[in-house]
């Protein structure tokens, strides 16, 4: 039987979680949990420090930060916070994530959002090591307009997603994508704004984070809970608005990768 990481430190936590959650019930906004859970630390004389700062980094290049809910006495224990139904996989491949990132022995992922409290241990055995992400290439179909490029891209965005893991923000990705981008020799433009025009006039500029490949292909990367039909027409306007026929629409915070492809509606 493995030892157990951390085992009397693991106990006292696991007693902080308890006597929050018993204290002030579920489903309350995720700060109070955490303000309580480093209060009832501190009366234990436990160090835990909340949203302590780390760097994430991409092929040795820094693409963005991360904040870590609750660091326990030096990274023996990072404490992941939850306000769920319940712990999903995708929490606990965010926490993976997490513990690459940052060293740390041990993460807890605890749910504050059921009518009893939720834990779950990952110990880090596999420092030097991606998160084990399922990922199964899909091929690419020849109606698309740009399918050998569409199948690099997939590729070079699954990469990203092998090497950081779910659970960072939008930004850390886009980032890291264009980084990829560059060592897989495609060509992009990043494009940060757009002008917004109607009937001929310009009504402003709109802020937009996408990433044009090759002139072809606008690429809009995000890390959120699903792709829904608002992502899509919104990716489907700015193809309209910026002459692009096509685009694809990466999601990187799911434990598998999602991609959808948006082209324009011939009008």
């Amino acid at each position: 039987m493995p030892e157990i990481i951390h085992k009397e430190l693991s106990y006292s936590v696991r007693g902080v979680l308890l006597d929050v959650h018993k204290a002030l019930g579920p489903s309350l906004p995720e700060a109070f949990y955490q303000e309580a859970v480093t209060v009832g630390l501190k009366a234990k004389g436990i160090e835990g420090q909340p949203q302590k700062e780390f760097e994430v980094s991409y092929r040795q290049r820094r693409v963005g930060l991360y904040y870590v809910d609750v660091w326990i006495e030096g990274g023996k224990i990072l404490l992941e916070l939850k306000v769920a139904a319940q712990i999903l996989p995708l929490h606990q491949a965010q926490a993976l994530s997490y513990l690459k990132v940052t060293g740390a022995d041990l993460a807890i992922v605890a749910n504050f959002g059921a009518k009893s409290l939720e834990d779950k241990r990952l110990p880090n055995f596999l420092r030097d090591k991606v998160a084990n992400l399922e990922w199964e290439p899909q091929p690419v179909s020849a109606n698309l307009p740009y399918p050998e490029l569409t199948a690099r891209l997939l590729q070079a965005c699954h990469r990203v997603h092998g090497e950081l893991g779910p659970g960072f923000l939008h930004q850390v990705y886009r980032r890291a994508t264009m980084i990829e981008l560059q060592h897989q020799d495609l060509s992009y433009q990043y494009i940060k704004q757009i002008p917004i025009t109607f009937q001929g006039r310009q009504l402003g500029m709109q802020a937009v984070r996408l990433i044009a490949v090759a002139d072809k292909v606008l690429l809009a990367t995000v890390a959120v809970g699903q792709v829904d039909e608002a992502l899509k027409a919104k990716l489907q306007a700015r193809l309209k608005q910026l002459g692009f026929r096509f685009g694809l629409l990466v999601n990187f915070n799911r434990t598998t990768l999602e991609a959808v492809t948006v082209q324009t509606i011939a009008t």
